[in-house]
Parts: C-alpha cells; structure tokens; sequence
C-alpha cells in the first residue's frame, strides 16, 4: 500500500489526530510517498526519519528538503517551470499512489487539487480539516464547497456555475451593474466593496495589505438565486393577473 501525504503550508504543526494516523500507516508498513517543499512535507519526513519505507518526490535535481539520506529518492522529469513544476511531481504522486492523506486548512489550492484529483482517480482519500482539528468525508461538492468558501468566485465563475444568475446577466458586466444598483456592493477608489447589509457573503481580497476587490462565497450565490427566481415569480404571476 502506498500512500500520498500532503498538506497546507499554513498548518506548522501536525494535530494529534494526525499523528495517530501516521503511525498506524508506520505500524502497517506502508510505502509513504511525500513532496520536498519545507511545510508539511518537511514535517512528514522528520515524523518518518527512522522510518525506512519512506519514498521522497522532487522536481528538481536535488531535493529542496530531505531529511533523511536513506530516504527513497524519485525524480520526476518536466518541462514545467515554477509552481507548474511541483503540480507535476503532486500528479505523478496521486497516479503513483493507492490513497491520498491530505491535511488541508480549507484554503489551500495545491492541497485541494491534490484532494480532488484523488476522488477523480478513482483513489482512497482521507482529508483532514485543520480548522474544525477533525476529519471530514472527501465528497467532491463537501470539498469543493469548503474550498469557495474559503476562496470564493468570482463573476466570471459564478456565471458558469448558476443556470440562474446566467440566465439573467449576460456577462460579468451586467452582473455587476446590478449588484450595484441594488446596493449590494458600492465602488470606492474604483474597486467594488460590499454594502453593510451584505458583506458577510464576500470575501475582501488584500495584497500586501491593499484592497483590491471582492470574491463571492456560496451564500452570495444562494442569495442571488432566489432573490431572481423571486422577481421571476412575482413577474410571472403580475403578467397572469
């Protein structure tokens, strides 16, 4: 049995419920298959440095991190460069591997895709969500809905994703045009904020600690369905009348 560990770099410390995971994958003596990034990859492989069933991923020519010489070493070739690179190494380990054991902190985008390309691959998945310090089911929408919530959409995304909300805005323009003039959002300095009423559907985007707009979370999406289907409603039944 091979198992793929991986997890969110925010997350410093590995949970004891993790640590009671990881030592019945030691006391099984399964393969683990880890990354080289310093985080909860380096965690992982100090937690395993006795440990000789250990097997050590790297898109480099040396590793970035290895704490143990002994350690299994696979080098995995591509023409990627940057973070596209490691993406690359995170596939071949979720091919390589029989399950995936990610520690995620709900945020993070490379632990998700890893979460969600396992259930994709048809492969065992245990997710641990540092935030509620328990394990969740690795359902695609449970995942997929936390990961929003966390990140949110933006317009363009949740035209895509509302049959709804498409059929009323043709694009990301109108769309916000509406929000608006509903004073669900307001501009200030040219960059959209939401209302009072309003902002706990948002999430406010910072960069070096600049506002630079706003992503939607799942209750926005809600929100705006049924105050539309709404209107539709109450149009539908005026035009009867």
């Amino acid at each position: 049995m091979k198992v793929f560990i991986s997890g969110s770099i925010s997350i410093k410390k590995l949970p004891n419920k993790v640590i009671n995971s990881l030592n019945k994958i030691k006391e099984n003596n399964f393969e683990v298959l880890v990354g080289d990034a310093k985080g909860i990859d380096s965690l992982i492989q100090d937690f395993y440095q006795d440990y000789e069933n250990v097997t050590i991923y790297t898109a480099e020519e040396i590793p970035r991190y290895i704490s143990n010489s002994y350690f299994n070493i696979k080098y995995i070739s591509t023409n990627k460069t940057g973070r596209e690179k490691h993406t690359q190494k995170d596939i071949m380990m979720t091919f390589d591997s029989d399950y995936s054991f990610v520690i995620w902190d709900g945020k993070s985008k490379g632990s998700y895709l890893n979460i969600i390309r396992a259930i994709e691959n048809n492969k065992k998945v245990k997710v641990y969500l540092n935030s509620i310090n328990n394990f969740i089911k690795a359902n695609k929408n449970e995942i997929e809905f936390i990961f929003r919530e966390n990140n949110g959409y933006n317009t363009s995304e949740i035209l895509e994703l509302s049959d709804i909300i498409s059929k009323n805005f043709k694009n990301s323009r109108e769309l916000n045009k509406y929000l608006l003039n509903n004073n669900i959002l307001f501009k200030e300095n040219n960059i959209y904020m939401p209302n009072e009423k309003y902002k706990n559907m948002f999430i406010v985007e910072k960069y070096r600690g600049k506002i630079k707009g706003v992503k939607f979370k799942n209750s926005f999406i809600k929100f705006l369905e049924d105050k539309l289907s709404l209107k539709k409603t109450i149009q539908t039944t005026l035009f009867s009348a």
